[in-house]
């Protein structure tokens, strides 16, 4: 790991270009997969669909760093698209340790606003556990190694336990991670936040048979939110039979958790999006 390691520069530049400005009163999807083929086939049409509803910046996570390319290419064209870089652990097991050093090369790029998505998955048997905690603790590595203050996307899925020990284990500051889409229960839900992370929120959260989720977001302080879509999958009520997920849906989550909170959906949308804007490092 070492060896692989010292092919990375300590310290990638980072190359800062100016943005088209926002417009104040829309919102960003922190969490899309515009390179996945049910977007990607008529990205013009999602990114279009995206803007009329109010969506006006998108972040497209990479799975693979094959993947976070695909995303850099998207985002290099679209002034409103950023990307991120890691690897999934579902896709651990097809990988080789050539693929390090390339995580952090590409996290280098000025529109790459994150590390991840990464972490550790327990729905499904495979990949084997060892493999997913093996690819996690690499890839931390990387993020110590490369001297970049990105954040750093975390998946997690019946795994917190775990999943936090090696956080800590890392001796990254817990602040720097957001546990993105989450689907656990209050009392692992306070695990997160002890730990320090931003919690990010999915369609899951709207839907009847998913009130641990709604339960969990009660606790999480108004400073500490994030919305996504995690799209092309996961649309939110009133849209659940929609397919595929868009960014544009973002808002419908929006909508419902500002009701959740007892805040207005314009000023629930202002705070989540200067979360977003703080925790990734975005233009204002």
């Amino acid at each position: 790991m070492a060896n692989l390691l010292r092919r990375l520069p300590k310290s990638i530049p980072v190359v800062f270009v100016a943005f088209v400005p926002h417009n104040p009163h829309s919102m960003i999807d922190t969490h899309c997969h515009l390179t996945f083929p049910q977007l990607s086939s008529r990205l013009d049409e999602v990114l279009a669909a995206a803007r009329a509803d109010g969506v006006d910046r998108m972040i497209t996570v990479g799975t693979t760093p094959n993947d976070a390319v695909n995303a850099r290419a998207i985002a290099e064209a679209h002034d409103n698209v950023y990307f991120t870089v890691g690897v999934h652990p579902h896709y651990s097991a097809n990988l080789d340790n050539s693929e390090l050093p390339r995580i952090g090369e590409i996290a280098g790029h000025e529109k790459c606003v994150a590390f991840g998505e990464m972490g550790v998955d327990y729905h499904y048997d495979d990949p084997p556990r060892d493999v997913q905690h093996r690819w996690f603790n690499a890839q931390l590595e990387v993020v110590r190694y490369t001297n970049l203050k990105k954040p750093i996307i975390i998946h997690c899925r019946k795994a917190v336990d775990d999943t936090l020990a090696i956080i800590r284990g890392s001796g990254l500051p817990g602040e720097r991670f957001v546990f993105h889409c989450m689907t656990e229960g209050p009392d692992e839900c306070r695990k997160v936040l002890d730990l320090g992370a931003m919690i990010s929120f999915t369609g899951i959260v709207t839907y009847k048979n998913a009130p641990e989720v709604r339960e969990s977001a009660k606790l999480v302080p108004l400073d500490r939110v994030m919305i996504e879509t995690d799209s092309p999958y996961l649309s939110p009520e009133p849209h659940r039979k929609v397919r595929p997920n868009e960014p544009r849906y973002v808002t419908a989550t929006a909508r419902f958790l500002a009701e959740l909170y007892g805040e207005s959906a314009g000023a629930f949308v202002e705070r989540v999006d200067a979360n977003a804007e703080r925790f990734f490092h975005l233009p204002t």
